[in-house]
């Protein structure tokens, strides 16, 4: 994709800054220069390609369906007449353009990849099994067995959260048509979206129209407040990657809450990049004999995810695929606009809104760690006296 893809990206760093900082200017601020770049920069490819197709498809433009062009043609429409309520199907957006938000978003985001992430339409209700209990069992054939199966599953509702993201355009870029404003939706949701969904992943509350993130205590009877929400775990603290040491922490990922065994082969560590840097790697990283290093050295098959939206000195070690995190459209359309704010500047402010909801099967998928004091990794040499090496050497030790 030509379009400046550092300009973006810098400005969706600050805006998950800003989502993880819960400071309401720095969001506010940092949604106005998010919006801004992608505007600019989704304008100069369009304007660059000079109505060439093939030049337009090499820059990430699509062609459109025939129910896309008729729904940016009805939101172009009623750009141009401030205040002016939406009317007909065609306020709906189309599902092909969520599923390719959708498609994006798991492409380029390694964390909304790992998690059991559900583009679920129009859905308003989920149904996860949380992993209480087998959905098959033996025994009497009577009401025990039913009562087994339904206690396997929870219910989600997914209209309890509202992610929302407003963007500030120019009136004028309005005028580029379909294929420019398709660009920049599809942009602007799955950046938007990438940042408040890590945001909620990793550190949600669960209350507000949050997810529950992998770093909140989600056990059976846990006190919730309504001021903030799920308390956050307490941190364990991980010395080294030695392997008793994270064989310990990892062994508590291996039982379920309600103590059946859990089996996986690979687990996943975020933190962010500055601990990555200074902490992990240094932690994962050996001089090998042959004078090269070996990186992301860890005794468990380890995958390491960096994401901004964890705070620095801690980590989570999890099971990505054991958190749910479901997100929709709602049938009462997806993006809004509004004069008031900036009439006078000629700028419309369109807002983009999905309905969706996450949280973990149950508490003992992820752990907290606190990484702060992880000592770089060594190679350990034994050291033997001179009697214990003779012995080892000819096999009778």
């Amino acid at each position: 994709m030509f379009k400046s893809t550092n300009a973006i990206q810098t400005a969706a760093e600050k805006l998950q800054a800003a989502f993880t900082s819960e400071d309401g200017t720095a969001v506010k601020e940092a949604f106005d220069a998010f919006g801004a770049a992608i505007a600019e920069s989704v304008r100069a490819d369009f304007i660059e390609a000079n109505g060439d197709n093939n030049a337009l498809l090499q820059r990430g433009f699509r062609v459109l369906t025939s129910a896309e062009k008729k729904y940016y043609e009805h939101l172009i429409e009623m750009g141009k007449h401030p205040r002016q309520a939406y009317t007909g199907i065609a306020n709906v957006m189309p599902e092909t353009i969520i599923e390719d938000v959708y498609e994006g978003l798991v492409e380029d985001h390694p964390l909304l990849a790992a998690v059991n992430f559900v583009n679920v339409n129009y859905l308003t209700r989920w149904i996860m099994n949380d992993h209480t209990a087998d959905a098959a069992v033996w025994g009497d054939a009577d009401g025990e067995i039913s009562k087994a199966i339904v206690s396997a599953f929870k219910t989600v509702d997914l209209t309890q959260g509202k992610l929302s993201a407003y963007a500030v355009i120019e009136k004028a870029y309005l005028e580029l048509g379909p294929v420019w404003l398709d660009n920049y939706v599809r942009t602007f949701l799955k950046e938007a979206l990438a940042a408040g969904l890590e945001a909620g992943i990793v550190s949600g509350i669960g209350i507000g129209g949050q997810p529950i993130g992998l770093d909140r205590d989600i056990h059976d009877g846990v006190t919730v407040s309504t001021t903030t929400g799920y308390p956050q775990k307490t941190a364990v603290e991980l010395k080294s990657f030695m392997p008793e040491d994270y064989g310990a922490v990892l062994a508590t990922l291996a039982v379920t809450e309600n103590g059946n065994a859990r089996s996986f082969d690979e687990v996943t560590l975020i933190c962010n990049q500055a601990d990555y840097l200074t902490k992990v790697m240094p932690a994962a990283t050996v001089l090998t004999a042959n004078g090269q290093y070996a990186q992301n050295v860890f005794p468990f098959p380890t995958k390491v995810i960096r994401s901004s939206a964890v705070t620095t000195g801690t980590a989570i070690l999890c099971l990505p695929g054991e958190y749910f995190l479901g997100v929709g459209i709602g049938k009462e359309g997806t993006i809004e606009f509004s004069d008031d704010a900036q009439f006078l500047a000629d700028k419309r402010v369109f807002k983009a809104k999905l309905y969706g909801a996450g949280r973990a099967y149950d508490n003992t998928c992820a752990v907290l760690l606190d990484i702060s004091e992880l000592e770089p990794a060594y190679i350990y040499v034994k050291d033997m006296n001179p009697a214990e090496a003779a012995a080892e050497t000819s096999g009778e030790g």
